[in-house]
C-alpha cells in the first residue's frame, strides 16, 4: 500500500523558525551560554545523565519565558524537541522534529518528520538505553516513498498506512524519549516535574505524525 504515497505534491509549508531568542549551549562542551558559575552543578548532573543514556547533546536553548528547545542525536537519529515549561503541570504535548543522522545514513533524499506526542506516565524502571525499533521501521518506509514534497495530516489515510502495524512500537519509542528528556530537563533547569509525573501516572503515550517532507524541498 505504501506505493500509493509516492510523488505526492502538496503546497503546505514546513519552514522552521530560526529566531534567536534563546540562551544556549552547543556540542559536548557548553559554549556561548548566558548561565553563570552557579549553574555548573546543574550542567554536570544533567550532562552525566545524558552521557549515561548515550544521548549526544547538540544544543540546549531556553528563552526568558521558559520555552525550551533541545537538539540531540541518539541511535542514528537527529532530534529537535520543543516544549513550554512555563506551567509544568499543564504540559500535555512534546513536539519532535526527527531525521536520520546524515553521518550514519547517506540518504539521497533524507526525510524530516514532525510529531506531536502526549506526555505519558514516567517510568523510573524503564531502561536508560533502548533501541528505537518503531522509528527505524518508520524511516525505512519513508525511504521507500521517493517523496518529492510534503505529506501532512490532510493525507490521513496515507499517514495511517505508514503507521500500520508499528504504532505500538512507536509508542514505546516515544515513551522512552519523553522519559529521558523530562528527567534531563528536571536536572538541567532545576525545576520540579513531580506534578507532571503524578498527573500522568499510568497514562499511555499517544502520538500524531503531523508531516513528513524531503529536507531538500522548499
Amino acid at each position: 500500500m505504501l506505493e500509493r504515497i509516492s510523488n505526492i505534491s502538496l503546497d503546505a509549508d514546513f519552514k522552521k523558525s530560526k529566531k534567536r531568542r534563546y540562551s544556549s549551549f552547543k556540542g559536548n562542551l557548553y559554549s556561548r551560554s548566558s548561565f553563570d558559575i552557579n549553574d555548573s552543578i546543574s550542567f554536570s548532573s544533567a550532562s552525566k545523565y545524558l552521557s549515561k543514556a548515550n544521548w549526544l547533546l547538540k544544543e540546549f536553548k531556553q528563552s526568558s519565558d521558559d520555552k525550551v528547545v533541545v537538539e540531540f542525536i541518539y541511535r542514528g537519529f537527529y532530534f529537535e524537541v520543543s516544549l513550554d515549561l512555563q506551567r509544568i503541570a499543564s504540559i500535555e504535548n512534546v513536539m519532535f522534529v526527527i531525521r536520520r543522522d546524515k553521518v550514519v545514513f547517506l540518504d539521497n533524499n533524507p526525510i524530516v518528520a514532525s510529531f506531536k506526542v502526549t506526555i505519558g506516565g514516567s517510568n523510573s524502571s524503564q531502561p536508560i538505553q533502548k533501541e528505537l525499533k518503531g522509528l527505524e521501521q518508520l524511516f525505512q518506509r519513508f525511504t521507500s516513498l521517493d517523496l518529492e514534497s510534503e505529506l501532512n495530516i490532510y493525507n490521513y489515510e496515507l499517514i495511517d498506512t505508514l503507521l500500520e502495524d508499528i504504532y505500538m512500537l512507536l509508542q514505546s519509542d516515544f515513551s522512552y524519549l519523553n522519559n529521558i528528556l523530562l528527567h534531563f530537563l528536571e536536572k538541567q533547569t532545576n525545576k520540579s516535574f513531580k506534578s507532571l509525573f503524578d498527573k500522568n501516572k499510568g497514562a499511555d503515550t499517544q502520538l500524531n505524525l503531523l508531516k513528513i517532507k524531503p529536507s531538500r524541498a522548499n
